[in-house]
């Protein structure tokens, strides 16, 4: 019986050359993958972006829910001091005990609810938490402050305490002498401004400027911080 022998310089016996790769098959394995990547990244960053805003606009409500369930029991917007009194504290940080951010988050075991005037209807925690310097989702820093609105149809600026809520003229829809609960997010970007007041002002606006400025979300683009009306009495 005949031996075969096999030559090792030769390509094997299933015919495949055992060289591997050349570089220029390299280089076009590699041409294709950068081309898959130029079009798939730009949609995982949207996903990524897109679920983000979502966050922002589902604490957003946790915000406004709590405003409103502390005004249904204290009646009124304004934190209440150390003697249970609602009282102008304008500046929405949370790190501010009278602040309306920190009295959002006092327990009802404290002791001041114990105390005269408005604090025995006090029935919170009405959020779980509220950190200035802790966004959720995006930002830099996050204020949720109440103060006194600008006359009812004043012109809405990009930071006053206005909001055309109807988005119909740019100005004012705040009764003059109300009080207004609002979020301010600084450190956003116009992105994600955009992404955001596509959903709480959906059909509000039909240029650059009008979102920016009318319905419930404004936007300063000096300071990249969105202005989020949340309730007024």
């Amino acid at each position: 019986m005949k031996k075969i022998q096999i030559d090792e310089r030769s390509p094997s016996l299933m015919g495949h050359d055992s060289r591997g790769f050349t570089l220029i098959e390299m280089i076009g394995v590699l041409a294709v993958v950068a081309v898959l990547a130029a079009l798939v990244l730009p949609k995982v960053f949207d996903v990524i972006a897109e679920s983000r805003v979502n966050a922002l606009a589902a604490s957003v409500k946790a915000y406004e829910t709590a405003v409103m369930k502390y005004y249904g029991d204290i009646g009124s917007l304004l934190p209440l001091d150390a003697s249970g009194v609602p009282t102008v504290e304008a500046t929405g940080d949370s790190a501010t005990v009278t602040s309306l951010a920190a009295r959002l988050t006092l327990s009802r075991s404290d002791a001041l609810v114990t105390a005269a005037g408005m604090w025995p209807k006090f029935r919170g925690p009405y959020l779980e938490k509220f950190d200035t310097t802790s966004p959720a989702a995006l930002g830099t820093t996050m204020y949720l402050p109440c103060a006194a609105g600008v006359a009812y149809g004043t012109a809405v600026t990009a930071t006053n305490v206005g909001w055309d809520l109807k988005g119909d003229d740019g100005n004012s829809d705040i009764p003059t002498g109300a009080n207004v609960a609002y979020y301010r997010l600084v450190g956003i970007s116009t992105e994600d401004f955009d992404r955001l007041d596509s959903i709480v002002d959906r059909d509000i606006g039909t240029t650059t400027a009008t979102k920016q400025l009318r319905g419930r979300a404004k936007y300063d683009t000096a300071t990249s911080t969105l202005y989020l009306y949340l309730a007024h009495r």
